[in-house]
């Protein structure tokens, strides 16, 4: 409801800040070689695909992940048309009625909602800012409880943008091992790093469901292809669910995707990529840090979010989001879309808009929010 009430209040102009849609170009030689195929008329492409995805595209995404140290194979990858799907297939694979999700809180929207359309219980296990939002492992172990089917954290985070360390990793692919549960690992942003390495939960446990996307990378999310991997019987019971519900991801979609993972520019172009974003993350912390002195938040390490805490000068998220898309001309995400502890929190968006504009953005938040901090 507060995402329509967002779209439905913003004035022509407005500068958005609350949606995480990637904000470059798709790489044009790829483009170009999906269209030859198109050219071409290759009757292939308006096939059915296979339940479970196009072979050569799970075996070009298993080889992928293995570059990161995950030991998969093409057989345990699952093509599904876009990771939102993925999240909901994963589930309904794995969930019976009256099981039990562990999430953290702050978390993306989307889970609870899909846990609850399952029959399923979610219990919440607070992440703390003074923490870097890195997930409280003790605090999950002890949630975790006979009925408990999965834990779900994302890494790179959305909204924080904390990447998991390597013991936080290690530690939570443990207790999920131990529990007899998955653990669940949205790696959207698996490629959007700006400061160190990331260290893959699947490197550590073999009950880890990775599920990825190509909306952010390589930044195409309108064609709607994303992927899981993880044991087999996840993919085995994703694909009985893909026969009935969806018959196979698009043909034409699946093809760029594995024109992507072949490209050989696919290293420089991503370089280019994370480098832009970068920028773009600077420039918006700089502006807070100048504009919103009072404000709280972590620079990310990863992903497309700055996280801020605003209790300085407003404690309603959402009635503050309705009042900067109506009055002000910019649009925030309030933080109760991700999570109970965070409600004079908002998560702002790096993903579209030169560093200028991202400027703006944040200025116009400061004017609304004229009083000086408390």
């Amino acid at each position: 409801n507060i995402i329509d009430s967002l779209l439905s209040s913003r004035p022509p102009g407005a500068i958005i800040l609350h949606a995480g849609e990637p904000g470059h170009e798709p790489p044009r030689e790829v483009a170009e070689a999906v269209a030859r195929a198109l050219e071409r008329h290759d009757p292939s492409l308006y096939a059915y695909s296979p339940a479970l995805g196009l072979p050569e595209l799970r075996e070009a995404i298993a080889e992928d992940l293995r570059s990161e140290g995950v030991g998969v194979e093409a057989s345990q990858v699952a093509v599904v048309p876009g990771s939102t799907a993925g999240i909901y297939f994963a589930l309904a694979a794995i969930l019976d009625p009256g099981d039990e999700v562990v999430l953290t809180d702050p978390t993306f929207m989307m889970y609870e909602p899909v846990v609850a359309s399952l029959g399923g219980r979610v219990r919440y296990v607070r992440s703390r800012p003074e923490d870097g939002f890195q997930p409280d492992v003790e605090a999950i172990k002890e949630a975790v409880g006979e009925r408990t089917k999965a834990i779900i954290v994302v890494d790179p985070d959305n909204p924080t943008g904390r990447v998991l360390s390597p013991e936080a990793s290690r530690a939570l692919a443990e207790v999920a091992e131990d529990a007899g549960a998955y653990l669940i690992v949205d790696e959207a942003y698996r490629t959007l790093v700006y400061e160190g390495p990331r260290s893959p939960p699947a490197r550590y446990g073999e009950s880890v469901v990775g599920i990825g996307t190509f909306s952010k990378d390589p930044g195409v999310p309108g064609l709607r292809v994303g992927y899981v991997y993880g044991p087999t019987e996840v993919v085995e019971g994703l694909r009985l669910l893909a026969e009935h519900a969806y018959f196979g991801a698009s043909n034409l979609s699946q093809l760029f995707a594995l024109e992507y993972l072949r490209w050989p520019g696919r290293r420089a172009f991503l370089e280019r990529v994370v480098a832009e974003y970068r920028a773009r993350r600077d420039a918006m912390g700089e502006a807070l840090a100048e504009m919103l002195p009072g404000a709280r938040f972590e620079r990310p390490r990863g992903a497309l979010y700055y996280f801020v805490d605003l209790s300085a000068y407003a404690g309603d998220s959402e009635a503050l989001a309705r009042e900067l898309a109506a009055r002000h001309g910019v649009t925030v995400m309030p933080g109760t879309a991700f999570g109970r502890s965070y409600r004079s929190w908002v998560r702002l968006t790096f993903a579209t808009g030169s560093p200028e504009v991202l400027r703006e953005g944040v200025r116009r938040i400061a004017q609304a929010l004229a009083a000086p901090p408390s």
